[in-house]
């Protein structure tokens, strides 16, 4: 039995105090060892020191009361707190090679696939927060549950020391495969490559802000996690049937190192200040939204919309640089007469084929020319049409739809103005969602932006499948007894309104029972307040 610390009060205690308690209990005084403490006729003599005896000073110090000095608070060592050590996720970091029997037992450890890895993964790794909430949500993406710890508290070497690796992972373990995924064979695919796809597409951009000076770093950050992980199963042989889907997957995520910056950029600049300049001038998105320059917004970087001088000037310097000849004359026609409309206003996804810089001609016009001062020089973006996973399929009859497959497809090529610094920030294969308005004279823009997309886009509804589960074929137990409970109560209202009636036809007779239900249905509507209303 340990004794209870003291509490710091009783630190400074007084020496007679001590005094007192040594006097009360002599078996508290420890032996003499000095001989010189004691005179020849046996009394014990003073020390001078600090005005205590000796062994009042060895009592109180035995009593650990001695010392009034604070006891240094100094922090642990980073490598004894385990802050410095490695995490797993450094640059070059590598997995030891295994030896035969750990390869032995990792093959018997792999046979239930992908749980005990991701398991044994997760102990060999020192995730922070953000890798973790990564992770987790990749996983959840992918139909492994990530839940709470099995255990509130944490596992102490005494009980470790009796289990074997594959216990310990199992005890430390957050994330398990469903039930009904175990032998499933047919009803769920795996495929690493269309997963990882679908997460850094249509997952992270939605879940994370990827925007800002540092959008590299912030997207890189969420890639090394998956890419970690996939290098694991690839050193630890867990899946060799789907390697070739592993180093796919990998890809991807070096595609979307590239890619996503990109894209969290051109968000920012789209849809440019050509295409707004156009949509102010022929009725689009951005017509009348232009507030002028007020005082206020004297130190605003960018207002919404453009005021209709400097549109009318950006389109006129756009059509004289880039637009041919037939096309220019057709719009001063248009123009003169006033019969300039939008022929087509549709919405539909694009995808880019082709991006056309700034020539060093337009460049020099826009540097030179005075009419095309402070205006950004245009390139071209070529794109076709490309359908949204996500959109709605056509409403067909089966002839239409018959009709449809055995027509030949032609793709739509579009061809738009759009600033360099824009073209800058965007690639092949990047996917628009836009509005597409066609002149009467020729001309196209688009003015409403919807999305921007990676070019390996794929939608899964796996975030709809995320804790989902199969319904029990019979009722859970307590809502069976819930249901007979429910039920016997109308069988008992059910009896009880009838034995009332009874009671009433044999006391009254049929005619007089039904007289008296009608008398207490018209006494309790009298008891109703009425309020009487007059007209004016």
């Amino acid at each position: 039995m340990t004794a209870a610390k003291m509490s710091p009060p009783l630190y400074k205690a007084s020496i007679s105090t001590v005094q007192l308690i040594i006097q009360t209990e002599p078996g508290l005084l420890p032996a003499k060892q000095n001989a010189n403490e004691e005179d020849a006729n046996g009394d014990s003599t003073e020390t001078p020191s600090a005005g205590r005896d000796a062994s009042t000073a060895d009592a109180i110090t035995e009593l650990g009361m001695g010392s009034n000095k604070k006891k240094s608070r100094t922090k642990k060592a980073k490598s004894k707190r385990g802050l410095a050590a490695p995490t797993g996720f450094e640059e070059f970091y590598v997995d030891a090679p295994l030896t035969p029997v750990e390869f032995e037992e990792e093959q018997g450890l792999y046979d239930p696939r992908i749980e005990y890895a991701i398991q044994r993964y997760c102990v060999r790794r020192n995730m922070d927060s953000p890798r973790k909430d990564v992770f987790d949500k990749y996983l959840s993406f992918g139909g492994i549950s990530a839940g709470p710890k099995q255990f509130a508290g944490g596992l102490d070497a005494k009980d470790m020391s009796d289990m074997d690796a594959a216990e310990i992972a199992l005890m430390k373990a957050t994330h398990f495969v469903d039930a009904d995924k175990w032998g499933s064979e047919g009803a769920y695919e795996v495929d690493f490559e269309t997963c990882a796809k679908a997460f850094f597409s249509s997952r992270v951009p939605w879940v994370y802000d990827l925007s800002g000076p540092d959008s590299s770093k912030l997207v890189k950050a969420k890639t090394n996690v998956i890419r970690n992980f996939l290098n694991y199963l690839l050193h630890h042989d867990v899946c060799p049937e789907y390697k070739s889907q592993i180093f796919a997957a990998r890809a991807v995520c070096d595609l979307a190192d590239r890619e996503l910056p990109m894209i969290a950029i051109a968000q920012s600049c789209l849809p440019g200040d050509f295409q707004t300049a156009c949509s102010e001038i022929f009725g689009g998105s951005f017509r009348g939204i232009h507030g002028g320059n007020p005082d206020w917004a004297t130190d605003v970087e960018c207002l919404v919309g453009m005021s209709l001088d400097l549109a009318r000037q950006t389109f006129r310097v756009g059509m004289s640089t880039h637009v041919s000849d037939e096309v220019a004359k057709m719009y001063i026609q248009q123009n003169e007469a006033g019969s300039i409309a939008a022929t087509k206003v549709y919405n539909t996804g694009l995808e880019i084929i082709e991006l056309i810089r700034a020539s060093d001609e337009v460049k020099a016009f826009y540097e030179h020319h005075s009419a095309a001062e402070g205006l950004k020089p245009l390139g071209r973006l070529i794109a076709k049409t490309w359908t949204p996973p996500y959109k709605l399929p056509k409403d067909l009859t089966e002839e239409e739809k018959a009709a449809e497959a055995n027509a030949t497809q032609l793709t739509e090529t579009h061809s738009f103005l759009v600033e360099d610094y824009v073209l800058e920030t965007c690639f092949v294969g990047m996917k628009l969602e836009v509005t597409v308005r066609e002149m009467s004279f020729g001309l196209k823009f688009f003015d409403t932006v919807s999305g921007v997309f990676c070019s390996f886009y794929t939608l899964l509804p796996n975030e709809l499948m995320i804790g989902w589960r199969i319904p029990e074929a019979e009722p859970l137990p307590y809502r069976k007894s819930y249901n007979a409970v429910a039920a016997s109560a109308e069988e008992l209202d059910g009896e009880a309104e009838t034995m009332k009636d009874n009671a009433d036809r044999k006391r009254f007779g049929n005619d007089d029972a039904e007289d008296t239900k009608d008398m207490e249905t018209q006494k309790d509507s009298k008891d109703v307040p009425r309020v009487e209303t007059t007209e004016a």
